[in-house]
């Protein structure tokens, strides 16, 4: 009999299709719209031409980032492939982990090695805090190592239904200290934020420059360790866990390009800040007018301010004239007349 061309003898379609299915197509689309956001950070920002004087190594890791995540978005499509439209009905081939882990735990883990430790290199450069800045790294060190071992033992094992339980120590190596140094960068970032006293920050303006820093800092490492926390808790949670669902699938593929995303906005959104300072620092005119007698008294006054672009604090001022200002203000690399004096410890060229 003619069958057109269609399979035979697949098996039934389960009841909790949508548990399979679901996890992974939205985890597909949503790495996809975050690959987006990233390809709009690096490209429409311009990163290289906004920021030509950051080190060599800051700006090779950006392109280590983007590179690994537009191989990771292209496993993905073979993945959502595999699964979707040459397994189309098929439920054995959406029990295979096909690219899954290696584009999900070995390459998230790469990512978030590399965007972990830059943050730890700046938690250093602005504080000089060795204990911190190593507990940072050891940290982002576990997440990699049980990424990548996690990823390397459900590749050997082949199929969700064969889920290794033994193994799942590194799974939550590899979330678990996610998340941790996730909280940490957070809680250091901010803390070093709110402690520099040395700062004029009495204007309205630059309050709300401030605030807008310590904002981005968190939102950033709290969404990313809160996807950390869901990838563990899916593959934990008895109910969810697989191989009873594909609920795992969902956080994993989202987790790498929240750390790329987050790092690339951590960058670029000094351009931001630059602009919102240089506004905070424009001269200040008040024009009075007093009128009697046909008199009229005109009276124009325009505020002294620095023609620099760079927010110094007192005690950094020596060092500024050198062409390096040792402030706690991170984020912060301005343009100034002098091509050196931009230079900021925490990313400096």
């Amino acid at each position: 009999m003619d069958t057109g061309g269609f399979k035979q003898g697949l098996p039934p379609i389960p009841e909790n299709i949508g548990s399979i299915t679901g996890p992974p197509f939205l985890g597909i689309i949503l790495n996809w719209f975050l690959f987006g956001v990233l390809t709009l950070q690096y490209c429409q920002y311009l990163y290289y031409v906004n920021f030509p004087d950051d080190r060599l190594f800051l700006r090779l890791a950006v392109t280590l980032i983007c590179a690994v995540e537009l191989v990771q978005t292209m496993l993905t499509v073979a993945d959502g492939f595999h699964w979707f439209v040459f397994g189309f009905g098929d439920t054995g081939a959406l029990n295979e982990f096909f690219f899954a882990n290696f584009d999900s735990p070995i390459m998230t883990a790469i990512v978030a090695l590399v965007v972990q430790c830059m943050y730890a290199w700046r938690v250093y450069r602005i504080s000089q805090a060795k204990f911190l800045t190593l507990v940072i790294t050891l940290c982002a060190l576990a997440q990699a190592s049980g990424g990548i071992g996690i990823g390397i033992v459900h590749q050997q094992a082949g199929t969700i239904s064969n889920w290794p339980s033994q193994y799942q120590p590194l799974l939550i190596i590899w979330a678990g200290f996610s998340a941790l140094a996730d909280v940490l960068i957070a809680s250091i970032m901010t803390w070093l934020l709110l402690r520099s006293h040395g700062w004029e920050v009495q204007e309205e303006k630059r309050k709300n420059i401030l605030t807008k820093i310590v904002r981005l800092t968190i939102e950033t490492n709290v969404a990313s360790a809160a996807v950390a926390l869901a990838e563990l808790l899916t593959c934990t949670i008895p109910a969810i866990a697989p191989p009873k669902s594909s609920y795992f699938l969902a956080p994993g593929y989202v987790l790498g390009k929240l750390y790329s995303n987050s790092f690339l906005a951590m960058l670029n959104n000094r351009t931001l800040v630059r602009q919102d300072f240089s506004q905070s620092r424009r001269p200040s005119r008040m024009i009075s007018f007093n009128a009697g007698d046909s008199h009229r008294q005109w009276e124009s006054t325009y505020a002294s301010r620095q023609s620099s672009v760079m927010l110094q604090a007192p005690a950094a001022v020596q060092e500024a004239k050198e062409g390096y200002s040792s402030s706690h203000f991170p984020f912060l690399v301005m343009k100034s007349s002098s091509p050196r004096s931009n230079r900021h410890p925490d990313l400096e060229a």
